[in-house]
C-alpha cells in the first residue's frame, strides 16, 4: 500500500448557532404619515402675523403738536393696528378707580402760607421842600451850590400855598423817578399850576399884603 504525504483540502462548514435567528425580509407596513403637501390646514393654528413697520421718517409738526385724550389715543391705535392686520384684536386693560371721593384741592391738607412781595416803588408823604437834582441824583455845583439850594428853598416856600392846596392829604411815590445816584442830567422842574392853586396863591399874597402893608 502506497500512502501519500500531501495533505488534501477539506471544506469547512460553519455550525449553525441556535441563538442567532436568520434575517427574514420584513413585510411592508402601511404608514399613517401623510406627506406635507397633502395635509389639510389646521383651523386652530395661529396665522403668521405681519411685522410692524417702524416709521423711519421724522414726524411732522402736526403729529408732534397733536393732543389726544386716552379714548382718542386708544381708538387711533385700534385703527392703525386694523390697517396692518385686520385679524388683530387690540384690547386695553381697564383703568383702575383710584378714589371715589371728590377732590377739593390741597387747601385742607397743606398749611396756608403767606408770601410778602416788596413792590419796586415807595410811597411817602408829600415833600414840599426837596431838591431832586441835589438830594436824589447827587448833583454838586461846587461853591455856588449853597446859593442855588437857598434859592430853591425860597422858591418852594413862595409857592407852598399853591402846592399844598392841590392835594393836601395825598402821597408822593417814587414811580417815574430814576434810582438814587443814576447819571441824570441837571433838570429844571417847573411848578404844577392849576386854577385852584393859582386862586389860593393870589389869595395868600393879598392877605399878606393886607396884614403887612
Amino acid at each position: 500500500m502506497i500512502t501519500s504525504s500531501t495533505p488534501t483540502k477539506a471544506k469547512w462548514t460553519p455550525k449553525a448557532d441556535p441563538k442567532i435567528t436568520p434575517l427574514v425580509p420584513s413585510q411592508p407596513v402601511a404608514s399613517t404619515i401623510t406627506p406635507v403637501k397633502y395635509q389639510r390646514p389646521d383651523p386652530f393654528a395661529e396665522e403668521p402675523r405681519r411685522e410692524y413697520q417702524i416709521q423711519l421718517e421724522p414726524p411732522g409738526l402736526e403729529r408732534i403738536s397733536r393732543l389726544d385724550s386716552d379714548a382718542k389715543l386708544q381708538e387711533r391705535i385700534r385703527q392703525e393696528t386694523k390697517a396692518i392686520d385686520p385679524n388683530e384684536v387690540v384690547i386695553f386693560p381697564e383703568e383702575p378707580i383710584l378714589s371715589r371721593e371728590t377732590y377739593y384741592g390741597r387747601a385742607g391738607s397743606w398749611p396756608t402760607r403767606t408770601m410778602y412781595v416788596e413792590p419796586n416803588y415807595v410811597c411817602y408823604g408829600r415833600l414840599f421842600f426837596q431838591d431832586l437834582n441835589a438830594e436824589r441824583y447827587g448833583w454838586d455845583l461846587g461853591a455856588i451850590h449853597p446859593l442855588v439850594s437857598t434859592a430853591k428853598f425860597l422858591y418852594d416856600f413862595a409857592l407852598f400855598p399853591a402846592h399844598f392846596i392841590i392835594d393836601p392829604c395825598g402821597n408822593d411815590c417814587s414811580t417815574g423817578y430814576c434810582l438814587p445816584g443814576d447819571p441824570v442830567p441837571f433838570l429844571l422842574y417847573p411848578p404844577e399850576l392849576t386854577v385852584r392853586g393859582s386862586m389860593v396863591e393870589v389869595a395868600v399874597i393879598l392877605a399878606l399884603v393886607a396884614v403887612f402893608p
